[in-house]
């Protein structure tokens, strides 16, 4: 999706090319602001070498100024309104502004340094009151709904037809078509809730550092010298005695997987778990409270029951009894497979004197039954899963599918030391785009994974994309090699598959470009590309240990015959995740008084979600509901999981997953097509039928 979506201005597109509003600042505030005025790096790349927090928000300033000289024209153009002269001159309007947004956002995320959570801070509100701005103005809906009734004449392609008819939807559900005091407080739900998301994030990061657990020596006892050894560098940098393990996914769950002290596995869970919701200064609870209930009378102002309705009105599943009974399709069965995983690893916790599971036991239990039945161990495995060695799996991966090559570029400026860039070039050396990777975790990186794009592709103005991937893996000791779970391996792939997504775009209009789909579409292309992870022909050549041996032939064995193994767990905690979000925002009203931990717990109860599973995502620390867009629709994950499960078997029935009519046929009908279509079409153009859940159930060993 393209970033602007997310404050209001999905209209604006990215463009290094000049606008009439472009020529407005002087030489002297474009020379003294590197973000102004045109960008001379290679491939017009953003110049993190030069920019610096100050420069931030005097150039949103400059590219609001811009950004409404280009949108007052339109408004007030005396010609009667047409595609070229409205619809195609709002994908024209504001390319500082958006450019800027691209460029900041990125670092919002990814290096959340108190001066960059400043400059948030002060942006936010004004990008939400100029969204709003955009979105209500009364000229501008005129001319575009005035276009939307006379559609069936105006002769448009099926592209700009699409376009046509998204631009007005999302005025519409701006509110545009509100009379005027109601289209006032939506301006300003909308600039409380902007304000509130900040405020989530950022109270999350503050307590996620605070969360980082510091270990004795006897607390580290059983745990592999590869995890020791990181964990005292971390100590060490931090000025502290010991070992630190961080509130992040990456170290908590290796932690949890390998050792065999119970009270500090305990100890790391709880303060993992516990982000957000610790009754202190950083506690998120509040500020759940506030956006659900804003959400709310949003949602029933522009005529929906609850804010779920209005989310999934612009989804595949339209609406959300749709996707709750597809997630109730698959949480049943991995419900009863998980109270069976349970009882066997009951079995071997007994041994230690364990009589009820708790969380922090489930992947200790879960390692050894693995390992008793599969013949190898996490920490065994992570030694043949290299970064550097996933990453040539990777890349190679997409030269077989799609005849893609990857060129390292050292010329083109970063935001972080350790961050690298590659150039993508087609099978005909033509360059695509530019991929950039953040793959390490840092205290200023936001938790999870995710993708950027700091350049969508824009075949209106010939601009190339510029992607970045984001993950937080656990940085190697020095002189070390980063070493991955499986887990990681999958994640790596999983966002790539979100970069080409992006780099494979061919449209014109760059609001229907890339990523610029429905929520329960657009991971999609990133789950299926997980397959490639556990694809034998990738482990078997990359696989390789720090002696430079490959992978043993029963290890990858043991490997695939347990990708099976667990998933009732899984799922679950998955499943409990979305049906909880889904349930949150699918209320008519709340209590004065409502309680996101309590509302979290009863539902948990309500569903039968088993003590020592339960959510991946608790609600305090739900940063994709709260400060990311998933919001009523974390069941995107199942969705899409859905179709790409059905989509890999096409794969299959090809006979290979390096099919290359199959790999063409999904890269010309899903990822080059972006929204320029209704996403389902896409789907059944790819695979000749709409999908059913049971592949997805096979895969998982649920059926």
């Amino acid at each position: 999706m393209h970033l602007l979506a997310s404050i209001g201005l999905a209209a604006m597109t990215l463009s290094l090319v000049a606008s009439p509003a472009m020529a407005a600042p002087t030489a002297e505030v474009a020379a003294a602001n590197p973000l102004i005025g045109v960008w001379t790096t290679p491939d017009a790349a953003p110049p993190y070498n030069r920019i610096r927090p100050e420069h931030y928000e005097p150039a949103f300033d400059e590219g609001m100024r811009q950004a409404r000289i280009d949108l007052d024209a339109i408004a007030t153009n005396s010609a009667a309104p047409s595609f070229a002269n409205t619809i195609e001159a709002m994908e024209r309007a504001g390319p500082l502004l958006d450019r800027t947004s691209a460029t900041f956002f990125n670092v919002a995320g990814s290096d959340s340094t108190p001066a960059n959570q400043q400059v948030e801070e002060a942006v936010t509100p004004k990008l939400t009151r100029f969204g709003s701005d955009t979105y209500l103005d009364q000229r501008l809906f005129g001319r575009v709904d005035a276009l939307m009734k006379a559609r069936a004449t105006l002769g448009l392609t099926p592209e700009q037809d699409r376009l046509l008819e998204i631009t007005h939807k999302r005025f519409v559900r701006a509110g545009a078509a509100l009379p005027a005091a109601e289209r006032t407080r939506l301006a300003a739900i909308d600039e409380q809730m902007a304000g509130l998301r900040v405020k989530f994030g950022q109270a999350l990061l503050s307590d996620q550092k605070a969360g980082d657990t510091l270990l004795t020596d006897a607390e580290m006892q059983g745990v592999p010298d590869s995890l020791r050894a990181s964990a005292a560098a971390k100590a060490k940098a931090a000025g502290k005695p010991g070992y630190l393990i961080t509130a992040s996914r990456s170290d908590t769950e290796s932690f949890l997987t390998v050792s065999p002290n119970r009270a500090a596995r305990q100890k790391v869970f709880t303060a993992f778990n516990m982000r957000g919701d610790n009754g202190n200064a950083n506690d998120t609870n509040a500020i759940i409270a506030d956006l659900v209930k804003l959400r709310l009378e949003r949602a029933q102002m522009l005529g929906y029951k609850t804010h779920a309705d209005f989310v999934l009105d612009n989804s595949m599943a339209q609406n959300p009894k749709a996707a709750t009974d597809l997630m109730m399709q698959v949480y049943a069965p991995a419900r009863e497979k998980a109270l069976a995983e349970e009882a066997d690893l009951l079995k071997l916790a007994k041994a230690d004197g364990i009589t009820s599971l708790e969380p922090w036991d489930w992947r200790f239990y879960a390692e050894k039954v693995r390992t008793a039945r599969f013949a190898f161990d996490e920490g065994q495995l992570k030694q043949y899963l290299p970064l550097d060695g996933m990453v040539k799996a990777l890349f190679e991966t997409t030269n077989r599918l799609f005849g893609l090559s990857m060129v390292e570029r050292s010329d083109i400026p970063v935001w972080q030391t350790g961050v690298r860039v590659w150039e993508v070039r087609g099978a005909d050396g033509k360059m695509i785009g530019l991929f950039y990777a953040d793959w390490f975790a840092r205290d200023t990186k936001r938790p999870g994974a995710w993708m950027n794009e700091i350049r969508g592709q824009n075949g209106l103005l010939g601009l190339t994309p510029q992607v970045v991937n984001n993950c937080n893996f656990t940085p190697p000791a020095a002189g070390e090699r980063a070493l991955l779970s499986f887990d990681d391996a999958q994640t790596l792939f999983h966002e790539f598959g979100h970069a080409l997504h992006g780099l494979l775009s061919k449209t014109r209009y760059p609001s229907v470009a890339g990523t610029s789909v429905y929520r329960d579409f657009v991971e999609f292309p990133s789950q299926i590309y997980e397959h490639w992870a556990s694809e034998p022909d990738n482990l078997r050549k990359y696989a390789v240990n720090a002696k430079g041996e490959a992978m043993p032939d029963a290890l990858l064995t043991s490997l695939l015959a347990a990708r099976t193994f667990d998933q009732g767990n899984v799922t679950v905690q998955q499943l409990s995740s979305a049906l909880v979000d889904m349930e949150l925002h699918n209320q008519t009203s709340y209590p004065a008084d409502f309680n996101a931990r309590s509302f979290e717990a009863a539902t948990l109860k309500k569903l039968g979600v088993p003590h020592a599973v339960g959510m991946r995502h608790r609600l305090a620390h739900f940063s994709h509901l709260f400060d990311g867009g998933y919001d009523a629709g974390y069941y995107a994950y199942t969705w899409a999981e859905v179709l790409e499960a059905d989509g890999f078997d096409a794969f299959k029935e090809a006979g290979s997953a390096w099919d290359a009519k199959t790999a063409l046929a999904y890269r010309t009908e899903v990822l080059e097509r972006g929204n320029s279509r209704d996403p389902g079409a896409s789907y059944v153009a790819f695979r000749g039928r709409m999908p059913t859940a049971d592949a997805l159930l096979r895969n998982r060993g649920l059926k």
